[in-house]
């Protein structure tokens, strides 16, 4: 009776080499102080945030638990809360700022990072920066 058991759980969960769970935040808009131009110093600009955020295999089904997994409505509020903070001269230090917050999870173990500035140039649909992090 149990080997039976045993067979039907297998045959319903399939075999795998392997699997990679990610939370994904696309086109948060925001405002922020960046920029290392006079003009660009005490105004606010719009931005673009796009991340995906691999979680460690163990975060990966927390079971329905919110509190147990990546969650990300907690990704956002980060990256908002990072790019409120303070006035950032370059994007690059921007991305640098959220990588470094996002990696204090340690169930998060690879990020992909994008910002961009929706109104630098006024000949091209955005400018910006890409940083990619793993464990």
């Amino acid at each position: 009776m149990k080997l039976d058991a045993v067979r039907a759980q297998t045959a319903a969960r399939p075999d795998f080499a392997g699997e990679r769970m990610r939370v994904r935040v696309k086109g948060l808009k925001l405002e922020a102080e960046v920029g290392v131009y006079d003009s660009e110093r005490g105004r606010t600009q719009p931005i673009v945030v796009d991340l995906d955020a691999d979680v460690a295999a163990d975060a990966a089904h927390p079971g329905g638990a919110l509190g147990e997994a990546v969650n990300y409505a907690a990704l956002a509020e980060t990256v908002r809360r990072i790019a409120a903070s303070r006035h950032h001269d370059l994007l690059e230090d921007l991305a640098q700022a959220i990588a470094d917050a996002m990696f204090a999870d340690a169930r998060i173990t690879r990020l992909s990072l994008s910002i961009d500035k929706t109104t630098a140039l006024n000949d091209a649909e955005s400018v910006g920066v890409s940083l990619e992090r793993w464990r």
